[in-house]
């Protein structure tokens, strides 16, 4: 996918803040030293406010890229009840999973009333960082780990379609394929870590499921790892229905119901700090809340870790990948083709 002008611009534009957060504030391991964190805040501030025109030119860019996505697709077109667009076959979507595209998915709406902010939480995108926020306008500051499983006490699910008409609207997003590694990092590769964390939820729910279904049984190497192995998770996403998935790993389109939502801005990981500070100001919340960087797990995706685990792929394995996230890839304007150059060519 050719990025325009406008994308290689800002890109330019946040270049130099970003080269200060990595190679001035952060230390041998990745962490923010504190001493410089609120100098950094006070340049990016400084920084968001001079490129405002730019950064508005930028969101205007992703939104409008979104709508020709929706419009390319017809999702709005009215067709009888278990049809589709005949514009969206070729995507090859199972009915229920084009429901999403059709409803608002309210279970990830989180709406700050008092701020007049809606938030769409992606999973794996962000989402620590912005639950700490929204903790934080609730009154509630913690240093919990059960972060997520609170946010729904201070904001109960309802659907109010008029906020979503009136009020700011924001959500983050990540290329897709490094949204899948992080989530296999995080919830499957490591039993222990999930026994820790969540008592073993995510192997009871899906990897010993995935590894009764997907190991070859006559692999010695395996037959005392109780966790999938990341070839066994892909085989796994790629065989079973979207609407079937763990949100952690559900396509984001899915979560967001994009095609129906107008979001005043699109965040990206990519550029998260410029993007946070800028939905902070354009929300007026620059006055209560920080730009803060949460859940620094190292479970994300560095080159050489992408390389890692991506080589480990096929060119076909990747392309069904792809196709199983490819909404996710046109809408937010993600490029697959540099894990096709890692993956292991398909033997003739």
């Amino acid at each position: 996918m050719r990025q325009g002008a406008s994308g290689k611009k800002y890109k330019a534009l946040f270049s130099v803040i970003l080269l200060y957060l990595l190679f001035i504030i952060s230390d041998d391991d990745g962490k923010i030293q504190p001493e410089d964190l609120e100098s950094y805040r006070a340049e990016l501030s400084v920084w968001v406010e001079d490129n405002l025109e730019d950064l508005r030119e930028e969101q205007n860019n992703r939104k409008k890229v979104i709508r020709d996505v929706c419009d390319k697709y017809k999702v709005n077109q009215h067709v009888p009840p278990g049809e589709q667009p005949k514009a969206i076959l070729p995507l090859k979507l199972e009915n229920e999973d084009y429901t999403f595209l059709k409803g608002i998915n309210w279970q990830y709406i989180y709406h700050a009333k008092h701020q007049s902010i809606v938030w769409c939480k992606v999973p794996k995108a962000g989402s620590s960082t912005w639950t700490y926020n929204f903790l934080k306008l609730a009154g509630q500051t913690t240093n919990s780990t059960k972060i997520h499983k609170l946010l729904r006490d201070y904001y109960p699910k309802v659907e109010d379609r008029k906020a979503l008409k009136e009020d700011f609207k924001f959500m983050v997003v990540r290329h897709p394929f490094e949204r899948l590694l992080s989530a296999y990092r995080d919830k499957l590769e490591d039993l222990s870590r999930d026994m820790d964390a969540r008592e073993g939820y995510y192997h009871n729910m899906y990897g010993k499921h995935i590894v009764a279904q997907y190991r070859d049984k006559s692999d010695r190497n395996l037959t005392n790892v109780l966790e999938p192995t990341w070839r066994e998770f892909v085989e796994y996403i790629i065989t079973t229905p979207a609407n079937k998935f763990d949100e952690h790993w559900m396509p984001i389109w899915m979560l967001c119901s994009p095609c129906i939502v107008r979001y005043n801005v699109i965040s990206k990981m990519e550029t998260f700090a410029e993007d946070t500070q800028f939905t902070l100001e354009e929300a007026g919340l620059d006055n209560i809340l920080e730009v803060e960087w949460k859940h620094r797990t190292g479970t994300g995706g560095s080159s050489d870790t992408i390389m890692d685990y991506y080589s480990q792929l096929t060119t076909a394995e990747v392309a069904e990948l792809f196709h199983k996230y490819r909404l996710d890839f046109e809408l937010y304007e993600y490029n697959p083709e540099p894990y096709f150059e890692i993956a292991k060519q398909d033997n003739p």
